[in-house]
């Protein structure tokens, strides 16, 4: 099928309005009568709240209101309701909200807060997953039993709300017959998003019961959900409004500032108000991510086969856990990596701890998992005397295996091995970098695949309005947050209807009032899911355009037929329409009404999708697996265990490409991404429990001098029998295998095996010298 647009790099369709500051961000919003709003966050990761006391604050210049938990004492959560906008009694993570305060400036809500004295108990506390599930742990949630749960959930009690299993063949049977057995333990710390744009939200109560909010989320109908629910207030009285977002990663996904903000907004009605998060305030208090500890046990044959895996792992979810539920799910189905593993035992247990609380980063738990997988391959491997390639190609899951959950590779389901292939004769078309006295060069490679994380009926939906010039508008629910989102949408939209890209326009802000509903825009399914649901509108709208045009020429519909904007009867081609002749309606000579105006509407739904057995795990729970495989070069100074990224490579097979230079900008942000987390980027917590780098200053992320000096992105386009034109999602996988292939190219370096990131220079050191 030939394209007009999709295959192509067409330029973003937002790059104007960004480059020249037009484009509007929540922090850019000043509406009559705005009021400011501040937050007070406990010091300490687990305590009890003796007292507040508010007065002398209340009296403090400009202050309009203050509040605290007990104004709002009601839970919120969509798989787990354990959460209030405001500490009510007990804090259970340093950076927690305590009191809110309301002025007729910023500056006055600071210096307001400075003189709210809260008097604290503190608890014993667990930052680690690991610790927060010992004997003697302290419980981070006693009224655990009263919350509202989902119906899949499976909670152990203690600290453990969830408990997700994967079983699959005779594992016992397995290490029975095992060659060699591969044990370890992995670690991936907490991180930050470091979103360029913090969080920010202007929301307004109504007198009449409504509630308007404009918020940088990537899920605006999850937020209206939770508010309607929060609030008590009818669906169609709250308005969830998203302009530009300045990068999301996953972090904007969870409800985070949106129950508090709305509160706020109904302690003075009649009156928008405003808060937005300061950099320190996003780190403490909205969600980070990752924190998960694995133990990994792998059976192999002496021929090099996989014969079974055992693997046992704790999320760390921090004080609230309603999010990091997925990223449990994520963890277990992903435990394998991209292999066919006959004998299966998962057990992945998500777990509350005395940190913000974690939620959606870049791949819901596929790069932890992939991290513990991807070393456990190099090691079988090694112990073999095998090449680490050979033993990748001897396991990958192809055409005919199973993967974790039983799902059977088909035609259409990528081709890891190509990937895997693909990036080994990359890595080997040059020579190695040159090594010299101080610098021991080394390279690694790691394969990955990730499936949307996402429920089976998960739905998107896409509106096209035909404008009276023949051009067309496109509604959609999904965020815009600097991905390209909406160029490869606008693409599939012209491509579908068979008309120039500059004839599409496709709103740019989101809102509930009016957008098509939208699950969220996470787990890479948006080209995916909302690219089905435009060229089912643009059928529609294609359909009708022809029902329309029948009535017109006076011929039947299966005679009209469509070529670009114009619009003909086979029985008589010397009579054309226009789009433009339709769009609004046509009237006869006489002025009589012959049709209506052409909107053509898209609703799409996976179909076949099956919640995963609760016993077993196994079920058609994935729409679909990208595949890849990342390849590193890197050089380590032997005398400062500083290391340098010489060469990078990933090869992806995401199904057909829609804009190749949006979806290489993609993986490489992906890939520069997992170098912070890979090398530098981990939360540090004080002896209070507080996050102690909670700046850019002390949290190292990557730089542009980071970005390797070669760093390449190869497609490799198997359709997907599902997606439009045979696409597959993207965005997050680039994140998914780096680390492990940067820890695989360090053994191959120095000799050394690193089971948790960051790994740094100073770790590289003390590892070379034998210090553990």
């Amino acid at each position: 099928m030939g394209y007009n647009t999709v295959g192509k790099n067409v330029e973003r369709i937002d790059a104007y309005e960004k480059v020249t500051g037009r484009a509007p961000f929540v922090a850019d919003l000043k509406l009559p009568g705005m009021l400011y709003a501040k937050v007070l966050r406990s010091p300490y990761a687990h305590a009890e709240i003796k007292e507040i006391n508010i007065s002398a604050a209340l009296r403090s210049r400009g202050v309009v209101s203050i509040i605290t938990g007990k104004d709002f004492n009601r839970r919120f959560g969509v798989a787990v309701a354990d959460q209030t906008p405001l500490a009510v009694d007990k804090v259970r993570y340093a950076g927690e909200p305590v009191a809110a305060v309301v002025a007729l400036t910023e500056e006055e809500a600071v210096k307001a807060l400075k003189l709210i004295k809260v008097e604290y108990e503190e608890l014993p506390f667990a930052i680690y997953p690991q610790d927060a599930v010992k004997k003697d742990a302290p419980v981070i949630h006693e009224e655990f039993s009263r919350y509202r749960l989902a119906p899949w959930l499976s909670p152990k009690g203690g600290n453990i709300y969830q408990h997700f299993k994967v079983r699959k063949g005779d594992i016992e049977k397995a290490f029975k017959e095992a060659y060699i057995v591969v044990e370890n333990t992995y670690w991936s710390p907490y991180i930050h998003h470091v979103q360029l744009e913090p969080h920010g939200a202007v929301a307004q109560y109504n007198h009449d019961g409504s509630m308007i909010m404009h918020t940088s989320s990537q899920a605006p109908f999850v937020v209206q959900h939770c508010i309607s629910e929060l609030h008590d207030i009818p669906l169609n009285k709250v308005r969830i409004i998203v302009p530009y977002i300045g990068g999301g990663f996953g972090g904007k996904s969870d409800v985070t500032i949106e129950p508090l903000v709305s509160c706020i907004a109904r302690a003075v009605p009649g009156r928008p108000v405003k808060l937005a998060l300061t950099r320190e305030e996003m780190f403490e208090g909205t969600t980070v991510g990752r924190g998960i500890y694995s133990h990994y046990k792998t059976a192999v044959s002496k021929e090099g086969k996989i014969l079974g895996m055992e693997v046992e792992s704790y999320v760390g979810s921090g004080g609230y856990a309603d999010y990091a539920v997925n990223i449990v799910s994520g963890a277990a189905m992903s435990a394998t990596g991209p292999y066919e593993v006959p004998n299966l035992k998962v057990d992945c247990y998500g777990v509350y701890t005395n940190t913000p609380p974690v939620g959606a980063f870049r791949g819901y738990g596929h790069p932890e998992a992939h991290f513990a997988a991807e070393r456990q391959m190099d090691l079988a491997a090694r112990s073999l005397g095998m090449d680490p390639t050979e033993f990748r190609m001897k396991n990958l899951l192809v055409k005919g295996r199973k993967n974790a959950i039983g799902q059977v590779m088909t035609e259409y389901s990528g081709r890891v091995d190509l990937c895997v292939k693909t990036v080994a004769e990359e890595l080997s078309k040059q020579s190695r970098s040159e090594a010299g006295k101080d610098i021991a060069v080394g390279r690694g490679i790691a394969a990955y695949m990730k499936m949307p994380i996402m429920p089976p009926n998960v739905q998107s939906g896409a509106v096209i309005k035909l404008n009276g010039d023949g051009t067309v508008t496109v509604s959609v629910g999904a965020i815009e947050m600097g991905q390209g989102t909406y160029t490869a949408l606008s693409q599939i939209a012209a491509d579908a209807l068979g008309i120039p890209i500059e004839r599409v326009h496709i709103n740019r802000e989101v809102d509930t009032a009016y957008s098509p509903y939208e699950w969220q825009t996470v787990a890479s399914h948006t080209t995916w899911g909302v690219g089905n649901a435009i060229i089912i509108a643009s059928e529609d709208l294609k359909a009708k355009l022809k029902k329309a045009a029948a009535k017109v020429l006076d011929t039947d519909e299966d005679r009209i037929a469509l070529d670009g904007e114009k619009i003909y009867s086979e029985n008589n081609r010397e009579r054309i329409l226009s789009w433009s002749d339709l769009a609004l309606g046509y009237a006869s000579p006489k002025g009589t009404a012959v049709t209506a105006p052409i909107i053509g509407e898209g609703y799409f739904v996976a179909q076949g999708l099956e919640n995963p057995d609760p016993e077993t795990g196994q079920g058609n729970a994935a729409a679909d697996w990208t595949f890849g495989c990342v390849g590193v070069e890197l050089g380590v100074n032997k005398t400062t265990g500083e290391i340098h990224i010489y060469q990078l490579v990933n090869a992806i097979d995401a199904g057909k490409i829609i804009n190749p230079m949006l979806a290489t900008n993609q993986v490489i942000g992906a890939m520069v991404q997992a170098l912070g987390s890979s090398l530098s980027e981990m939360l540090i917590f004080s002896d209070k429990g507080a996050i102690r780098n909670n700046d850019l200053v002390d949290y190292k992320i990557p730089g542009l001098e980071d970005v390797p000096e070669q760093i390449k992105v190869i497609f490799v386009e198997t359709p997907e029998e599902t997606g439009p034109f045979g696409a597959r999602g993207l965005g997050e996988h680039g994140a998914v295998a780096v680390s492990p292939a940067v820890a695989n190219a360090l053994y191959d370096a120095v000799k050394v095996d690193f089971f948790e990131i960051p790994i740094t220079a100073d770790k590289v050191i003390k590892a070379m010298k034998g210090v553990r």
